[in-house]
Order: C-alpha cells, then sequence, then structure tokens
C-alpha cells in the first residue's frame, strides 16, 4: 500500500469500532469519529498514516502514547479506550471523543479581540490542568510537549469547561527506552524549560515550566519570553527574568509565575499539586 487510505468510512475495526467521519489529519496518523459497537458511545480513532507506518519509530512513538495513556486514569486527562490493528496491521487508538475546542484556539480568539481571557477564568484552566499533570507524573510520566494546542476545553455544566490533556506522543516514562537521539528536542519552543534546551535531564518540573508560560500567557495575551528568531528565543528562556504580571494582579500570582518560571528545576515548585495549592491561594482574592 502506498497512501493513506480514504475509503474507510463504514470500516469497522478490531471487529467494535465502526468508522463514520473523518475528523482529523496529523503528521502522524488521521482521526476518525467511530461508534463503539459494544457501549453505543462515539469514540476518537487515531490510525498510524500508512506514509509512515513502516517507521520503527514511528511505530514505537504510537505505542508510547498508548503506553502513557493506560496507565493514566484522570478527569483532566483524555481516556484510552482500547487499542488495536486494522486488517492491514495499522495501529490504531481508541479515545475519549473530545467535542470543545483547545486552549490556543481560545488565546486566538483573546488575541483577535484584544480581550484576554478573565483572571479567574485563567487561573482554574492552569488549576485543572495541574491536577490532571499531578495524575501524569503520578503515574511516572512527563508530558515534555504541554502547550495551548494540547490542552482541550470540554463543554461542562459547570461555570467553567472541563480542561482535558491530550498528545502524550512525546511523552517521557521512567524506565523506558529513549525514543529521540542524543541531541534531539522535542516539543515547541515557547514552552521549553531551560535544562531542555541545555541537553539535561529533566523530571516533572520541566512540565511545571511549561505550565508556567502557559499560565502567564492566559494572564497577559502573550508568552513571557518572544524571541526576534529561534536563536534569541532561547537565550531569553536561558537568561532572562520572566516579565513581571504588572500591578492589576496580585503580588502572590506574580510570585507563583517567577517560582514556576525559575531557570534552575530545584527552583521552582517540586510537584504540580504543591503548584496547584499555591495557585489556589494566589488567586482566593482575586476578582
Amino acid at each position: 500500500m502506498t497512501g493513506d487510505r480514504t475509503d474507510r468510512i463504514g470500516q469497522v475495526i478490531g471487529l467494535r469500532f465502526r468508522l463514520d467521519a473523518l475528523i482529523g489529519k496529523g503528521a502522524m496518523a488521521h482521526v476518525y469519529r467511530a461508534l463503539d459497537l459494544h457501549t453505543s458511545a462515539y469514540v476518537a480513532i487515531k490510525i498510524l498514516r500508512v506514509a509512515i507506518d513502516h517507521d520503527p519509530a514511528a511505530r514505537q512513538r504510537f505505542a508510547r502514547e498508548a503506553e502513557v495513556q493506560e496507565r493514566i486514569r484522570h478527569h483532566n486527562v483524555a481516556a484510552l479506550l482500547g487499542t488495536g490493528v486494522t486488517e492491514d496491521d495499522e495501529p490504531f487508538l481508541a479515545v475519549e471523543l473530545l467535542h470543545g475546542k483547545t486552549l490556543r484556539d481560545v488565546l486566538k480568539v483573546s488575541r483577535t479581540s484584544n480581550e484576554r481571557v478573565a483572571p479567574r477564568r485563567a487561573a482554574s484552566y492552569a488549576w485543572q490542568a495541574l491536577q490532571g499533570l499531578a495524575a501524569v507524573h503520578a503515574a511516572g510520566v512527563v508530558h515534555r510537549d504541554l502547550k495551548p494546542a494540547n490542552i482541550m476545553l470540554e463543554p461542562s455544566p459547570g461555570p467553567v469547561e472541563r480542561v482535558v490533556l491530550i498528545d502524550f506522543g512525546f511523552a517521557a516514562v521512567e524506565g523506558s527506552a529513549k525514543l529521540t537521539q542524543a541531541g534531539t528536542v522535542v516539543g515547541s519552543l515557547t514552552y521549553m524549560a531551560p535544562e531542555r534546551l541545555r541537553g539535561e535531564a529533566i523530571d516533572q518540573r520541566s512540565d511545571l515550566y511549561a505550565m508556567g508560560v502557559i499560565l502567564y500567557e492566559l494572564l497577559v495575551g502573550a508568552p513571557p519570553f518572544v524571541g526576534t528568531d529561534d536563536y534569541d528565543l532561547v537565550d531569553k528562556h536561558l537568561e532572562a527574568p520572566p516579565p513581571p504580571l504588572g500591578d492589576a494582579f496580585p503580588a502572590a500570582l506574580d510570585e507563583l509565575i517567577q517560582v514556576a518560571l525559575a531557570k534552575q528545576p530545584a527552583d521552582r515548585y517540586e510537584s504540580a499539586a504543591a503548584m496547584a495549592a499555591t495557585l489556589e491561594e494566589a488567586v482566593r482574592n482575586l476578582g
């Protein structure tokens, strides 16, 4: 087979999932909406693209995503519902079907309209993401690619949407073989911790740095570090202090950002739970 299939609608894979619509195309996988014939619920099916199916590293990364999500069951992390291979031996994942928008979409609208996300709502998004992140880290996983595009906001009966962490294709698992070559950096530079840029060992505190960048961007409308090019951006992550939030925000919230974006991991919060608890206290009297 030389190309990606386009005739899958109606196909049943894994003797369980009937594909009914193509809902996304990525570099690694095509995503379909499918009916789970066992539960009568709709799910999302990610099928590894034929074009890279024979790339051992791609298959390993796809398997890693399944391994990671199999370990984690949490309200703020997308649920893995099943795995398998198609009749053509293509790996697939069945995951929770999400109906919302990404945090990147929210930020894009915010910038276009020149209306920032309300501080308390921004704090709620970050607090929920940290709850999911705590579960990820408790499973011995570092996400490594936290950014607004990998945070979904799902409709919720409450006043604020449910936050869901997605896309664990670049996650690192304690005790597992590395899937990236030495010297290779994966992820978005805008949200990348200094130790990753220095090529040092990473742990859960690298994800907390990314969360600090995301929270800052939600509050201010732009990330703390913006470069004229990639080299300038890297230099700012390594050397520049994060700009203060400003007088419109409580000093405790500004202090939280400064700690989360510390250049050395040892100077950051020790865990997602600790950062979430500090965030909750920092915004207690926020309007």
